[in-house]
């Protein structure tokens, strides 16, 4: 008899890469690539404008909100999230956002569509932002 366990294999491959990283995905394997957050709620609206274009390319983002900056970055870390996004009055003004990576730390300041075309290029290289 020959014995075959299809899912059996996958489910023991998925537990190895998870073990491998620790959680810890790079960007190109991470379940959500991306966390905008919001300084107060009065950027709420603007974060989910910048989340729905970063989805319409593919990339897997969410706004998260309703409590103070300092710990929405702390979940984020926590929670292993490759790229924030952080967004205030300054960012709404000029149509930007400033990034914070988790493998490099902060990134600056940047247009909405170079962040994107930055974490595209990102994925498709398979290497961290």
């Amino acid at each position: 008899m020959i014995h075959r366990a299809v899912l059996g294999s996958l489910e023991r491959f998925f537990g190895v890469l998870i073990e491998h990283y620790a959680g810890d995905f790079p960007l190109w394997l991470s379940p959500v690539h991306a966390r905008i957050l919001p300084v107060t709620d009065a950027q709420l609206e603007y974060c989910k404008d910048v989340t729905n274009k970063l989805k319409k390319y593919g990339i897997r983002a969410e706004v998260c909100h309703g409590e103070r900056l300092p710990k929405l970055i702390r979940n984020a870390e926590k929670q292993k999230i490759p790229l924030m996004a952080v967004v205030g009055a300054k960012e709404i003004e000029t149509q930007t956002v400033t990034v914070r990576s988790r493998f490099s730390g902060e990134l600056g300041t940047m247009p909405v569509d170079d962040f994107i075309s930055r974490i595209k290029l990102a994925i498709e290289n398979t290497t961290s932002l």
